[in-house]
């Protein structure tokens, strides 16, 4: 009696064993008509999730150069360089034309006046002073001899240090007739503006070194080489 007993539970054991074991080799041996494997999948996945995460992040990185101190000082220094440039030409041509501007604010008068102003400047005041987006400038003018000068400070840290545009640059160019200079303040807190058309070896005595600047050449009045 007792064998006998025993040999139904002996069979559902047995028959349960080979349907999990059926199971778990389905599972370790996948079929090979064409399907693809899902650890497979999730890999290739995970790969293009990483070259896309990484992407991103060279993007993000990009945007922060981009609006950086870096690529804001440049901005500035362009600006400044056509703001110079601007009024360098115009009373270069006054000159030409045996007339002259008495002052700062004559001088600024007739460059607006003839649409030479840089886009995105705003003039404030009189006395030679600009606002644009990233900082405030300061237009310097010298009759005799003819001169430009123009300091940029910006509006907050971001926007990189001092600078200071001078065209023609009598020190770093080496001459009176052509040329442009840029000094850019080598710290961003507690720099001493030079004053206009100081001497260079004071403007670096304040802090301020010079940078090569050659692509603006003030017209020659007196057509000397």
């Amino acid at each position: 009696m007792t064998q006998r007993s025993n040999t139904p539970v002996l069979i559902v054991g047995i028959v349960v064993a080979l349907i999990v074991g059926s199971r778990l080799l389905s599972i370790a041996l996948p079929e090979r008509s064409g399907t693809v494997d899902p650890h497979v999948n999730l890999t290739e996945n995970q790969a293009q999730q990483i070259v896309q995460r990484q992407r991103q992040q060279q993007v993000r990185a990009f945007m922060a150069a981009s609006e950086g101190e870096v690529s804001r000082t440049e901005e500035r220094i362009r600006e400044a360089t056509a703001l110079a440039t601007a009024a360098s030409l115009f009373a270069a041509k006054e000159s030409l034309d045996k007339r002259t501007s008495e002052s700062v604010a004559a001088l600024l008068s007739g460059v607006n006046a003839a649409g030479l102003l840089p886009p995105g400047m705003q003039l404030l005041d009189s006395s030679g002073r600009f606002s644009s987006a990233r900082g405030q400038l300061f237009v310097r003018y010298r009759l005799e001899p003819l001169g430009i000068e123009v300091v940029s400070i910006g509006k907050e840290r971001m926007d990189g240090p001092a600078l200071l545009v001078r065209v023609p640059d009598n020190g770093y160019s080496g001459t009176s007739e052509e040329g442009a200079g840029l000094y850019l303040a080598t710290r961003l807190d507690e720099i001493t503006v030079p004053a206009p058309f100081a001497p260079e070896a004071e403007v670096i005595a304040l802090g301020f070194a010079p940078e090569p600047l050659r692509a603006v050449k003030l017209p020659n009045p007196e057509g000397r080489k």
